[in-house]
């Protein structure tokens, strides 16, 4: 049973299963890379993680920050378009996220009410202008812009008041405090001048980085927007974090930047995660390593729902490409069948291609789903397809061993040689034309759905079958350890 030719059929039928998987594998990465599908499926994925759908707060704040603009390509070069990251770790993610949290919380102790208001003028102005960029003729709507803008101006202005008057303070106080460099009262009140000057210009900076980060929303072509949105944001967090460091509650520090984030499910879910850490560590010098973890924790989990929004497009795009894959090779099912069927060389030439594939398994073995895009720790939380080998090393391999055979693929249009399985019949009013069409739209939907499984559950396959064969007997022989004398029925 082992050895019969149903068997090598099977494994004929699987190794073109394999091939044609890994062709369309191959094409599904070039078209991922070409249109940066992982860079922007992680984007889409901390948008809603963060609650930023419009790409203007947090989580343009969060790609903005050195740590993870420092793996974007291209990032330090004004005259390329940035390319997304495709890979973003948990640690970098946390980190980043609680280095603006803690900027914040800094801001928020003196300034958070007016950098709220500064923040929403923003955005009503922003709403007015593009009201009344749609309607040019509506006066009502232009002078809602004007009133708008107006309102804007003024609260960047109070802000921009309130840090000359930082500024003049902390003058002051560093003269009377270099004339008396032993009083400790004077050199006290200096501390207490230059966390207010950084606390102030934080917020000043923190609201020019929202505004560059509007702007460049708006046009994401525009790299030196972007740039100009990551290098306020670096002065911003550049003010805030003397002061946060400062601070005898870290995590309590966090708490503050957190209550200021917009109503959402971002803001619920770590608040929750504040009120989770603090009852699980108790010692306040730990909370905020005990949240950099939870938060990392978080991410995880958020990436693994990530991960399957990249695995659904794949499995389109594969469906797709098989489709046009195997019409295009004529790789019908039904006459893969009826040409293997017939043909023992073939057969046996690609049960031989099909061995050989198989044992430069070591050499080629299956990837895991790519970490491109989540963290690199857990497979099932990393958003990459896990319907392809590692790329062209396992395609070139499979190739090689089946480059000096004949597939049994392609379509023939000789009219003296309509026997062969794969001639294209002419259209014509016939049941033979009918039964022809039925059969061959059968066996190309059996292949595109084979195709589109995928080239690791065909590998497996084709490991199963090759294995199971070599278990038996092959055609002519005696059973294995039987002698000649070990024929059926013990003859």
């Amino acid at each position: 049973m082992f050895g019969s030719n149903i068997l090598e059929v099977a494994i004929g039928i699987i190794f073109v299963y394999l091939l044609l998987s890994l062709i369309c594998t191959a094409l599904n990465e070039g078209i991922a890379s070409l249109i940066d599908k992982r860079g922007k499926n992680l984007v889409e994925g901390i948008k809603n993680l963060l609650n930023d759908p419009k790409f203007t707060g947090l989580a343009q704040q969060v790609y903005n920050h050195g740590l993870i603009g420092g793996i974007s390509q291209y990032a330090s070069n004004p005259d390329k378009r940035t390319r997304l990251p495709s890979y973003m770790s948990s640690s970098n993610f946390s980190l980043a996220l609680l280095d603006i949290l803690a900027a914040r919380g800094a801001i928020a102790g003196k300034y958070g009410e007016l950098l709220d208001n500064a923040e929403s003028a923003e955005d009503a102005y922003e709403e007015a202008r593009e009201a009344a960029a749609g309607s040019p003729n509506d006066r009502n709507l232009a002078d809602a812009a004007n009133q708008a803008k107006t309102a804007r101006d003024q609260t960047r202005a109070r802000l921009e008041t309130l840090a000359d008057q930082a500024k003049t303070a902390y003058d002051q106080a560093l003269q009377a405090s270099s004339a008396a460099p032993g009083d400790a009262d004077l050199a006290r009140k200096t501390a207490q001048s230059r966390n207010s000057i950084n606390s102030i210009n934080a917020a000043v900076k923190m609201l020019d980085a929202r505004r560059a980060a509007v702007a460049s929303a708006k046009n994401p072509r525009e790299v030196k927007l972007l740039l100009t949105a990551s290098a306020t944001l670096k002065e911003a967090l550049a003010y805030a974090r003397e002061f946060a460091a400062q601070h005898p509650d870290p995590l309590g520090n966090i708490q503050e930047g957190l209550r200021k984030l917009p109503e959402g499910h971002t803001k619920e879910t770590l608040l929750v995660l504040v009120d989770k850490t603090r009852r699980e560590v108790t010692a306040i010098e730990h909370q905020a390593e005990a949240f950099r973890e939870n938060l990392e924790g978080w991410f995880n989990n958020a990436m693994e729902r990530v991960g399957g929004w990249y695995k659904r497009w794949t499995q389109r795009v594969l469906l797709c490409l098989a489709a046009i894959v195997v019409v295009i090779s004529n790789a019908d099912t039904v006459m893969l069948i009826q040409r293997l069927s017939k043909d023992n060389a073939l057969r046996a030439s690609l049960v031989a291609a099909a061995q050989d594939a198989v044992k430069t398994q070591p050499a080629v073995k299956l990837a895991e789903p790519t970490s491109e895009g989540m963290s690199p720790a857990p497979a099932e939380s990393q958003p990459g397809p896990s319907t392809g080998m590692s790329g062209a090393p396992g395609l070139q391999a499979v190739l090689e061993a089946a480059e000096n055979i004949k597939l049994p693929v392609g379509w023939s249009f000789d009219p003296n040689n309509r026997e062969d399985p794969g001639y294209f019949e002419s259209p014509e009013l016939s049941w033979k034309f009918a039964r022809w069409t039925f059969y061959k739209l059968f066996g190309l939907l059996v292949s595109i759905l084979a195709v589109s499984m995928g080239a690791p559950f065909w590998f497996d396959t084709l490991n199963k079958f090759v294995n199971l064969r070599s278990a038996g007997t092959r055609p002519g022989e005696t059973s294995k350890g039987g002698g000649r004398s070990a024929r059926r029925g013990g003859q």
